[in-house]
């Protein structure tokens, strides 16, 4: 998720600096409100695990994306054995092609040496491919995803009806992450909430996805009037729309970061065993908000691009020692725990 949501800017900005160009973007229909409201950009939904299920479902994309008309270039933003598939018979019927590289050996390098030089965000990579197929691109503005006119209606309903104080600061929280590794823990996010709820005004909102993460979240949301659930209750479009009405956002390195950024939210991510000098940290955001255990205090640090990797610590050692005051102090040093 996060990684269509970082192509949202670039397509944008695509688009702006080529007012003759139309895009047909080949993404999932979950993602369509990633997109809400961008001149000359057609979705493509593919059918993956019907018509275009297998490598004979990816023929068929191909015949199918051809009847949606004369493509004048192919662009891979992912790179995969999929994308890989189905730009191969553009290629063979003569139609230019133009992939993205991700830069894995100079990930790799600093996976191995440690020496801490911000790499080239995905963004930016996805700006490359587009340049190298002699368009003119920059990204656009932040902020990049623009809620629906319905879903920003709604959301300022659902706000409303919650009757909060003048003054309170409206939190967004996302505790989770796609791995192990990426994850602070719900007790050290049940005791940050507590610190700052002692010493600030403030209502938490928390998002997750899956049943299992809306779970454990309503559990951390049970009996106290201070945290609200959204995980399990919104749309995505509803969800973007409220996160762009928060006065910051909490993140693990997810996808939630990254739409909190492309919003224009203030984004304070947490980072473990990954780091943001691979590429992904939340776009627009000072580093500072960027809150880790220094490469300094713990050598091991970063062990993992994704996060995929397993810790050699009994415990997620990185994440353990980045406890819930020091987070709370970083936050009152950078001013963030404030209302608009």
């Amino acid at each position: 998720m996060g990684d269509v949501a970082l192509t949202v800017p670039v397509i944008r900005g695509m688009l702006e600096e080529n007012p003759n160009i139309s895009i047909t973007f080949v993404t999932r229909p979950f993602f369509a409100p990633f997109f809400e409201g961008i001149p000359r950009l057609q979705l493509y939904f593919p059918d993956l695990k019907g018509r275009h299920k297998g490598f004979g479902g990816l023929f068929r994309l191909f015949l199918d994306l051809r009847k949606e008309g004369r493509f004048q270039t192919v662009i891979d933003l992912h790179n995969v054995l999929r994308t890989k598939l189905v730009r191969r018979y553009f290629r063979a019927t003569g139609t230019p092609v133009y992939y993205i590289d991700k830069g894995r050996k100079e990930k790799n390098d600093l996976l191995k040496t440690k020496q801490i030089n911000q790499l080239k965000h995905s963004s930016e990579r996805y700006c490359d491919v587009f340049r190298e197929a002699g368009f003119d691109v920059q990204m656009a503005q932040l902020p990049a995803i623009s809620p629906s006119a319905q879903a920003k209606e709604t959301v300022q309903k659902y706000l409303k009806k919650q009757k909060l104080p003048d003054k309170t600061l409206k939190i967004g929280f996302a505790p989770f992450a796609t791995h192990e590794t990426k994850i602070w823990g719900l007790e050290n996010a049940r005791q940050l909430i507590h610190l700052i709820a002692e010493k600030y005004p403030a209502q938490f909102y928390l998002f997750g996805g899956g049943k299992e993460e809306t779970e454990k979240l309503k559990e951390l949301a049970t009996g106290n009037s201070h945290i609200t659930l959204v995980a399990g209750k919104m749309k995505l479009s509803e969800e973007i729309a409220l996160i762009a009405r928060m006065d910051m956002m909490l993140s693990m390195d997810s996808s939630n970061m990254h739409i909190a950024a492309l919003a224009g939210t203030k984004t304070v991510s947490i980072w473990g065993a990954t780091h943001p000098a691979f590429g992904f940290y939340a776009l627009g955001q000072p580093t500072e908000y960027s809150l880790q255990t220094p490469v300094e205090e713990l050598d091991c640090r970063p062990c993992s691009v994704f996060g995929n990797k397993p810790c050699i610590h009994e415990t997620i050692k990185c994440m353990e020692m980045l406890t819930p005051n020091i987070v709370l102090r970083r936050m009152e040093q950078l001013n963030l725990l404030k209302p608009h």
